[in-house]
């Protein structure tokens, strides 16, 4: 049995991952200090409170053979408002543990996000594309894959830098709702109140990705990063679906599929209001992502779509998939 340390693992992924990699038979170690938005306390995570800068922290991961590093504080906002005591977090938690990781000899992903792109000099964004950050957020993200680049070239270690998209769906764990606050899952809270409100200036263009495609992607990395037999440089994957679409399209989709659903309900409203992240966040029209060399090395597709996934999105489902039983013998 796989022993994997799950770093962040009461939070929204690290609740789902945990679970997603216990149902498919991996070990699971995990660890979270538990002061983040959200607390998901799975049983299968072997959960200890502690922070990863933490010696007892680091005990806990003693014995993993591959440790995945979602800890964080993340979110645009939260990082612009206090950018120094996030950056201690941020970049004090990605260097301790990548530093103690080289040391062991234990192979790391890293969670990052396409935010560290900025505004590409080409499009499609592949998997090569610099980093242009242009806010705190994006900065901090990127000086985190700087870090890990560093100590995976010195000690030699296999490490993955994992760049994820907007990820849609929700998930329940011990009988509670989870999900994430973004523009979707914020879409179906509105609906059944008759009015969609889109942040400014609605043109912003983003890649959605299903929850389940997310956790697939990190089980190939485990996968990939135990199989890897001539380290070279970290690898980069985009963890994104290629599926973009701009706000007020994503609106006019959600309006559209939940008149169908409610064929007697009144129209919903569609508005623009002021943009609260808008002096902080990119807001480019235009946004494409290639995940070529991520199939190919990780040998994983997105096998869900928006379209496919809306109906339960506005339905409130519970997005997560387990596994199919192991036939009998």
């Amino acid at each position: 049995m796989v022993r994997v340390g799950v770093t962040g693992a009461a939070g929204f992924l690290g609740g789902a991952l945990v679970q997603y990699l216990a149902d498919r038979g991996y070990e699971v170690r995990g660890l979270d200090n538990l002061t983040g938005p959200m607390q998901v306390v799975r049983p299968a995570a072997q959960l200890l409170r502690a922070d990863v800068r933490e010696p007892a922290g680091l005990d806990h991961l003693v014995g993993c053979q591959v440790v995945l590093h979602l800890a964080a504080v993340s979110g645009v906002v939260a990082c612009a408002e206090r950018p120094e005591a996030s950056a201690a977090v941020n970049l004090g938690s990605t260097n301790t543990l990548a530093r103690w990781c080289g040391g062991r000899g234990i192979p790391l992903a890293f969670a990052s996000s396409f935010a560290v792109v900025g505004v590409p000099d080409a499009l499609p964004i592949t998997e090569q594309t610099p980093a242009k950050p242009t806010h705190e957020y994006a900065r901090q993200k990127a000086q985190c894959e700087e870090i890990v680049r560093g100590y995976s070239t010195r000690s030699g270690v296999p490490m993955a830098i994992l760049r994820m998209s907007n990820v849609y769906g929700r998930y329940t764990a011990e009988e509670h709702p989870v999900a994430k606050g973004n523009v979707l899952n914020a879409f179906a809270e509105q609906a059944p109140r008759g009015a969609l409100r889109v942040n400014a200036p609605g043109t912003q263009r983003r890649d959605y990705i299903h929850l389940m495609d997310v956790m697939a992607h990190w089980e190939a990395t485990v996968r990939y990063l135990l199989a890897v037999k001539r380290p070279g440089p970290p690898v980069t994957f985009n963890v994104a679906s290629g599926e973009t679409a701009t706000v007020l399209d994503l609106a006019g989709r959600v309006a559209a599929r939940w008149q169908a659903l409610h064929p007697d309900a009144a129209k919903l409203e569609i508005s623009i209001v002021p943009n609260p992240r808008g002096s902080i966040e990119l807001l480019q029209p235009e946004f494409e992502v290639s995940r070529v060399e991520t199939e190919r090395v990780l040998g994983v597709k997105c096998s869900h779509d928006l379209a496919s996934s809306l109906d339960a999105v506005l339905g409130g489902a519970d997005m997560y998939e387990r596994p199919a039983p192991l036939p009998a013998h």
